[in-house]
């Protein structure tokens, strides 16, 4: 059977006056930078979706992103966006009988950054911050320009702390400050890895 993707090539696009029979699910009208969210097709009840796979497209307004060629019409695929660039526009394409569907959400962005109050979790404007896994801490914070690219903190004993350069991390699902200037002294705050061991034995490897 011909897949979906490549039966767009060759057919012309359903009427928009046409109902669709899928529906994309899973993008909320507002996404959070960084979280991560599932966009999945679902049927409508209305036609027939034909072909093994679909095409999911992510690009924020100066067109800026990715396609995603997703092997099955249930295949479920995760994607999160930017700081930068609201709105983002996440899009579907499929195959029909006699034509390629293209469904789309245009999504404001919520820009959002945590700063790391533990090795595995971050919040938003955070009283106490931790300036590495094992680093320093800095407690009873209040801030200025939090989620913008620096933000600026005072705490106990007139401490002053400026945040900047977030960056994605998956590990607590959003941007996090990887950096940190506590008067003369400066952090690189990593994004957190959790590491699960096992016992096994391992003899005679030769890495390259």
């Amino acid at each position: 059977m011909i897949g979906a993707l490549a039966l767009s090539v060759a057919l012309a696009a359903c009427p928009a006056d046409t109902p669709a029979a899928m529906r994309l699910d899973g993008v909320p009208t507002t996404l959070i930078s960084g979280r991560s969210y599932t966009a999945s097709l679902a049927p409508t009840g209305v036609g027939q979706a034909v072909g093994n796979g679909w095409k999911l497209g992510v690009f924020d307004r100066l067109g800026r992103g990715y396609f995603a060629d997703l092997p099955g019409l249930d295949f479920q695929q995760a994607f999160s966006v930017g700081l930068t660039g609201t709105p983002y526009t996440v899009s579907a394409t499929y195959a029909e009988r006699d034509c390629t569907r293209t469904l789309s959400v245009t999504a404001a962005v919520e820009r959002r950054v945590l700063g790391l109050v533990s090795c595995r979790r971050g919040a938003v404007e955070p009283r106490t911050i931790v300036l590495g896994c094992r680093g320093r801490h800095v407690r009873s914070l209040t801030w200025r320009g939090w989620n913008s690219d620096v933000a600026i903190g005072h705490g106990a004993g007139d401490t002053r702390v400026r945040l900047s350069r977030p960056e994605e991390c998956a590990a607590v699902g959003g941007f996090i400050y990887t950096r940190a200037r506590v008067g003369a002294r400066r952090y690189v705050i990593d994004c957190p890895i959790v590491l699960v061991f096992a016992r096994v034995s391992v003899r005679n490897v030769r890495w390259k």
